[in-house]
């Protein structure tokens, strides 16, 4: 390395070491970022209800004689399909935040939101077997927004689960990503 280079570089080496973390200053006054979404503590509601109307019918299951019907967002249909030209609506189980489900061995394997639950199907009813809280997430998952580049509200886990993120305006936000 020859001499002008040398004096070069030790010039401007104060200037790149001077370089900031990249985190701009944090506003007093309010400006557009965005907030978690919020699961309660408690857990999520998993429960038979009196038969219901469809609303966004999703994947369908035939197993034995019942065929199983999600309702996306919202659960599954049960129907007596002992006679297939004429299935009988049972039952309902609520299932917030389904999307998917499969059967197996007598047991619904189904998303609430981002839990897995295991429901027992039994002779005429269905229990909740087990829930998996945050069993579809990553562990750092919904920790951080899904954009960088942007202010935050930061999380309160005292709220309970984060499960999204949602643009609004904050007041002096104190995270940014």
């Amino acid at each position: 390395m020859n001499l002008k280079k040398l004096i070069l570089l030790w010039a401007t080496l104060p200037f790149i070491s001077s370089c900031g973390d990249g985190l701009p200053g944090f506003p007093d006054r309010e400006i557009q970022g965005m907030k978690p979404v919020y699961a309660a503590l408690e857990a999520t509601p998993i429960e038979k209800l009196e038969s219901q109307s469809f609303i966004r019918p999703g994947k369908i299951y035939v197993y034995g004689n019942l065929l199983l019907v999600s309702d996306i967002d919202a659960g599954i249909h049960v129907f007596d399909n002992t006679d297939s030209s004429n299935p009988q609506n049972l039952y309902f189980i609520k299932v917030p935040g389904n999307t998917d489900m499969v059967v197996k061995d007598d047991h619904i394997y189904a998303n609430s939101n981002e839990d897995l639950v295991v429901i027992e199907l039994l002779d005429d009813s269905a229990q909740l077997a087990s829930m998996r809280e945050g069993f579809f997430l990553e562990a750092s998952e919904n920790e951080l927004p899904p954009f960088r580049d942007v202010y935050f509200e930061c999380v309160d886990q005292e709220k309970g689960r984060v499960v999204g993120w949602e643009t609004t305006m904050l007041n002096s936000p104190d995270c940014y990503r």
